[in-house]
């Protein structure tokens, strides 16, 4: 049986750019006064290790995780 997404919302420290975004499958971007938040589904807890170790190499300070509740249908 497959997992169900789940929604999340991370923040780091520095403001990513769009190049970056082939780094996090899809999610969304907004910069917000020195950060970037970055939100949308996750599917599984492997995606979303997948993600810190993207900010991680990326040199960056992970700020917080979140989850923010199941997609709605």
């Amino acid at each position: 049986m497959r997992g169900c997404a789940t929604e999340y919302r991370l923040v780091v420290r520095g403001e990513l750019d769009e190049r970056f975004a082939y780094l996090f499958n899809g999610l969304d971007f907004e910069r917000v006064g020195g950060t970037t938040v970055l939100s949308g589904s996750v599917a599984d807890q492997a995606q979303l290790h997948g993600y810190i170790a993207s900010v991680e190499e990326l040199g960056l300070e992970l700020v917080s995780i979140k989850h923010t509740g199941e997609p709605e249908a």
